[in-house]
């Protein structure tokens, strides 16, 4: 074959889009790329929605405001994303020969994701800038970096001594002790705080939440405000209580329960270094709800009977300081949410024993507000203790009506006490306990504690 023959059938040779023009022959190279792009569009439409629910109630994604307890990691993760996004958008266009900008194959898709986490970024700053702005119009510092979570899961607690073998239940009920911390977050031994403390530092007790039906001392919000509270100096003792089943309601033993443990404490605070003489009882959710029960039983001298194992005498409740508590039981078993609304109702009728129409009384037995108005009857409200009252506006597992309702009988009845109802927050705020709206219900319960007497 000559070289001029060989030269003109190489150049003859098709090339690449040639080939892929002809019948049978497939194109090489990157196929993935229409679906990545897709599922980058859609995974960002998602993101949207949801931040979108933060504003307009939309039943199954309106929940996403339960992440705002970690709003500045996610913010962040957003906004990386989000630049991200925008560079990738701005990549696909290219200069023609003229210098004009052309689109790329997929830039439509790439701009509308880029476009829909632009508006997820600016709903959730937006959201998170409303909380900190209430936050800080209470007077409350606000630590960045417990934002984020970093550190605040707590500690486990130092003693988890058995309070009752609860025979009646088949439970057994145990206390968790966090001892108060010097300035470098060291455990401070009793023989420690009571050299320093010649009368014992005031002692909180936590009562945890889950609907009475699951959960205990450890739990997460429980866990990290009991390790807060010690880092305060406080002797931070966290209570478990018998649990409801399907089979065995505890509306009663419940509450028979937890005063048990408040005898416990009252019996033992003195060996690890604390003062029961100056208590004060925090609750979230369920354990609210117990909190401020015992607190109006203990004015009215109702509090119910309990095994003489656990001691002596309640000691006298100095505060009663809750989150998102449960004030209306009612209003919690007719929650409307089309989600959370089955699955609560389930809790009340668990722990009561059936529906309100079913067992009216009971309901009437354990709601705070009718035992609010028994004790202002008793001309016994003002000498209540001060309360403090931090609830979610978009609550959709407690509907705040129970909190509004609570806070309205406690000013007309004239008992001191402080209400929050937090724009943009929704139930177990504290699950990062250093969340915005958590770092305001701790500021604020510290400032009851001193205004109180209740300092260390």
């Amino acid at each position: 074959m000559s070289e001029t023959t060989g030269l003109q059938q190489l150049t003859e040779r098709p090339d690449a889009r040639q080939l892929s023009e002809q019948p049978g022959l497939r194109q090489r190279g990157p196929r993935r790329r229409p679906l990545l792009g897709r599922s980058a569009l859609a995974l960002s439409a998602f993101i949207a929605l949801t931040t979108l629910a933060e504003l307009i109630e939309i039943p199954g994604l309106s929940y996403s405001l339960m992440l705002g307890t970690w709003g500045l990691g996610i913010l962040v993760g957003l906004c990386l994303l989000t630049l991200l996004s925008l560079a990738v958008a701005l990549h696909s266009y290219r200069a023609d020969q003229a210098g004009r900008a052309r689109m790329t194959p997929g830039t439509r898709l790439r701009v509308a994701t880029a476009a829909l986490l632009v508006l997820a970024t600016a709903v959730t700053g937006g959201i998170g800038t409303a909380q900190l702005s209430y936050v800080t119009a209470q007077g409350t510092d606000v630590d960045i970096l417990a934002l984020t979570g970093i550190g605040q899961a707590g500690s486990a607690p130092d003693l988890e001594p058995v309070v009752l073998n609860d025979t009646e239940t088949g439970q057994l009920l145990r206390a968790g002790i966090w001892y108060p911390r010097d300035v470098d977050g060291q455990r401070l031994t009793a023989q420690e705080v009571r050299a320093a403390h010649p009368d014992g530092v005031p002692v909180i007790v936590l009562i945890h939440g889950g609907g009475w039906s699951n959960g205990n001392r450890l739990n997460p919000m429980t866990r990290g405000q009991a390790d807060w509270f010690a880092r305060q100096g406080y002797l931070a003792v966290a209570l478990d209580y018998p649990l409801s089943t399907t089979d065995q309601p505890t509306w009663q033993l419940a509450e028979s329960r937890t005063a048990c443990g408040l005898a416990w404490v009252g019996a033992h605070a003195t060996e690890h270094g604390g003062d029961a003489r100056r208590l004060a009882l925090v609750g979230d959710s369920a354990g609210g709800h117990l909190a401020l029960n015992l607190t109006y039983r203990q004015a009215l001298g109702t509090l119910p009977t309990y095994p003489t194992d656990c001691g002596g005498q309640v000691p006298d409740i100095g505060a009663v300081l809750t989150e998102y508590p449960i004030a209306d039981p009612v209003g919690f078993h007719d929650n409307p949410d089309l989600v959370m609304g089955p699955f609560v109702s389930e809790r009340a009728e668990r722990y009561t024993g059936g529906a309100p129409a079913e067992v009216p009384e009971r309901y009437e037995a354990i709601d705070p507000v009718r035992l609010l108005r028994q004790v202002a009857d008793a001309g016994q409200a003002a000498g209540l203790p001060p309360t403090l009252i931090v609830a979610g506006e978009r609550d959709h597992v407690v509907p705040v009506g129970g909190a509004r309702a609570l806070d309205a009988l406690l000013s007309e009845v004239g008992t001191e006490h402080e209400t929050h109802i937090v724009p943009f927050t929704d139930h177990v705020f504290d699950l990062n306990p250093g969340s915005a709206v958590s770092q305001m219900w701790r500021d604020r319960a510290l400032a009851i504690l001193k205004e109180t007497g209740l300092g260390v």
